[in-house]
């Protein structure tokens, strides 16, 4: 009975190699385009904004730098008001998210705790929302296009 099981097995290889070398293959390269979307879906959200930003009651225009960060679903957003120093988001597609980290207020010392999310619409239409927290919770929503 065994070797019967053996050379149906035997038989099947030699019969289908070339599908299975195909389906192998298929395997193979499937998890390069998961990399290369990653990379794809980062690159999509590299540039410069011009932003139209609501916080409370003010509105203020800036610009928006992102660029890439340290590994291929980081990006670093830079020029977001009102913070001096650069803001890690991750991205999964066209969501950004921004974990809990403290950034430095600009033109002070003192830091605050920003977290949030956003989307990258078309391309080129980016819209974050966050919320900081300097002795006070503030939330915010940056809307802008691509320069």
């Amino acid at each position: 009975m065994e070797n019967k099981n053996l050379i149906l097995v035997r038989s099947f290889i030699r019969n289908h190699r070339y599908r299975l070398l195909m389906v192998g293959l298929l395997f193979m390269y499937s998890c390069n385009l998961l990399d290369e979307e990653v990379l794809n879906s980062r690159k999509a959200f590299i540039g410069s904004y011009s932003i139209q930003q609501k916080c409370g009651n003010s509105q203020d225009p800036y610009t928006l730098v992102i660029t890439e960060g340290s590994s291929s679903s980081e990006i670093l957003l830079s020029g977001i008001e009102p913070f001096g120093d650069e803001i890690i988001a991750t991205i999964s597609g066209n969501i950004l998210t921004i974990s809990s980290q403290s950034v430095r207020l600009k033109g002070q010392t003192a830091s605050a705790k920003v977290s949030g999310s956003g989307t990258l619409t078309d391309g080129s239409i980016i819209e974050i929302n966050f919320e900081f927290d300097f002795g006070g919770t503030t939330s915010c929503k940056a809307t802008g296009y691509k320069l």
